[in-house]
């Protein structure tokens, strides 16, 4: 009761003659300077939003919660007040990503780190105050994946969409994909060399249509010296970031908006065979010109239940970095051919996955359905020809072998044996993710001269884009983030929880899992509400000493 007491008294001291719920104000009382209404204003009691009904919770929501709050309680029960959890990191695991993400242990006989966790982290774990950085202290603690509730399904279809509206599969790939099923492997190694396919030829369908969806990117942060990594990776302690981008597109300068603007390739030749090595070059000519006319806008896509905005500014500034995150990476990857090709290969090997072991064809053939531009490349493979990159190349010399059945025969099928009868054969080399690497750090540094410091966020409802939000790279800020977000990673700096306002629990807290049962939240309401008697109490009186 109090604190609706005094919320209507801030209002009344705004508006003198509305109603109020409490004893009548005089507008004499009410009459305040404006520097007396700025320090209300700034008084965490009175920054009041609307409160919402919390909603219902579903038996597998319950499920949830019910096998992730005794996790947490575990390692963050208050020795003051065990009903509620502490806002410090547990003494006994006090660094978030080697103890509780990546849960890095030393293999007592060889010596040698090994991982029960995931070792490496994505851009938007970076973002630890989006929300709430305890709460999600506290998620990370729990090992358990977050739920999934009805928006994030919403968000991820719509995604989708418009992924397969820019780039559709092409039948004869789905058709091949049919024929072999489950020939064609799926496992996390041969993912990750179908997602560096995709990616370089997407980033080729930027140029050919302006645009491309859901492009990866990857960078490191120093755990070490606790800075977003720009220069070559030399330390076990350097983890692997990794990021997907929603939106590419090649625009022209002058326009405003995100009008796709295909480059003008002269490439028919390197099509016309196949040919990755031409297209390449056929590229580093094109963008020296269209540089003085075009760029490239690096843009993420948010999904909306209804048309507006989030309100909550650290929200918004926290998917403003996330595109300023991309958008480094990129840069950094678009440098130096040499370097980003070095930067994958330790991609591969982060992830545990052999450099030199070969792709199986069926996964080849899908590839070359999807896109057909690596087929001259196989050829310079299987016959040992040099496929023009000195990195790949000068390793291939030094480790020359006989030549080796690249086991083609696993494939049955009749047909598909007389279509691509000149690759069952015996190989010089073998195709592995070094040759992905290859074409993805040269398709990466074509993007360097066109990169522009205009940025986008995109805000999808309905499959409808109804707004959008420019605004410019800006280096020094999204390297003070990054530091920010080591020393929170890497234990270096306390927990920063949301500030202890009305407003803040109010718009943050209700939405939280831990809500019942966090002391920071526990205290602050408290704290607000000894404010709010002290306020009434000093209001009081006022009025007593301006009546005598």
């Amino acid at each position: 009761m109090r604190v609706n007491f005094l919320i209507t008294f801030r209002r009344g001291v705004h508006l003198p003659s509305s109603r109020l719920a409490g004893p009548a104000i005089s507008n004499k009382c009410s009459a305040l300077t404006d520097e007396e209404l700025k320090i209300i204003d700034d008084l965490p009691l009175f920054r009041q939003i609307p409160i919402k009904p919390s909603s219902h919770v579903t038996k597998a929501r319950r499920a949830y919660l019910d096998r992730k709050l005794p996790r947490v309680r575990k390692l963050f029960r208050s020795e003051q007040e065990p009903a509620f959890l502490s806002y410090h990191l547990p003494g006994s695991l006090p660094n978030p990503y080697w103890d509780a993400h990546a849960r890095a242990k030393k293999d007592p006989v060889t010596g040698e780190i090994e991982y029960s966790g995931n070792a490496r982290l994505s851009v938007t774990k970076l973002l630890t105050k989006r929300w709430c950085e305890l709460r999600d202290t506290y998620d990370i603690y729990s090992q358990i994946p977050i739920f999934e509730h009805g928006q994030v399904s919403v968000g991820r279809r719509e995604h989708q969409r418009l992924e397969d509206e820019t780039h559709a599969t092409l039948e004869n790939a789905e058709t091949l994909r049919a024929e072999l099923g489950d020939e064609i492997p799926d496992d996390p190694f041969h993912t990750l060399a179908e997602n560096w396919y995709q990616t370089t030829i997407r980033l080729l369908a930027l140029f050919q249509t302006g645009q491309a969806r859901e492009v990866l990117c990857h960078g490191y942060l120093s755990s070490k010296d606790c800075q977003i990594l720009q220069g070559d990776v030399t330390d076990e302690g350097d983890v692997l970031v990794s990021g997907i981008i929603d939106h590419l597109v090649l625009k022209k300068k002058i326009s405003r908006g995100l009008k796709p603007t295909p480059l003008m390739l002269n490439l028919t030749d390197g099509y016309s065979s196949y040919d990755m090595k031409a297209v390449l070059q056929g590229l580093s000519a094109s963008i020296q010109e269209a540089g003085k006319n075009l760029e490239i806008v690096v843009s993420d896509v948010k999904t909306r239940p209804m048309k507006t905005i989030p309100q909550q500014q650290s929200v918004v500034y926290a998917s403003k970095i996330q595109v300023m995150y991309y958008r480094f990476f990129l840069e950094n990857l678009s440098l130096d051919s040499s370097r980003t090709y070095q930067k994958l290969l330790i991609n591969a090997q982060r992830r545990g996955f052999d450099l030199d072991a070969p792709i199986n064809p069926a996964k080849l053939l899908f590839f070359i359905e999807t896109n057909p531009v690596i087929t001259q490349d196989l050829r310079r493979l299987r016959d040992g020809t040099p496929i023009g990159f000195a990195p790949y190349d000068t390793y291939n010399e030094a480790h020359d072998a006989p030549k080796q059945e690249y086991n083609w025969e696993i494939i049955k099928n009749a047909q598909l044996q007389q279509q691509y009868a000149e690759f069952f054969c015996n190989w010089t080399t073998p195709v592995t993710l070094r040759y992905f690497a290859t074409r993805l750090a040269q398709m990466y540094t074509t993007l360097g001269p066109l990169l522009s410091k205009n940025l986008m966020i995109e805000y999808y409802s309905g499959n409808t884009n109804f707004h959008n939000i420019s605004f410019e790279y800006d280096s020094d800020e999204l390297e003070q983030h990054g530091t920010q977000s080591a020393l929170f990673w890497f234990g270096k700096r306390n927990i920063e929880p949301i500030k202890p306002t009305v407003r803040s629990i109010l718009t943050y807290c209700k939405h939280c899992d831990y809500e019942s049962v966090c002391l920071w939240k526990k205290q602050g309401t408290e704290m607000c509400k000894g404010l709010g008697g002290e306020l009434k109490r000093l209001h009081q009186e006022a009025n007593v000493v301006k009546t005598d």
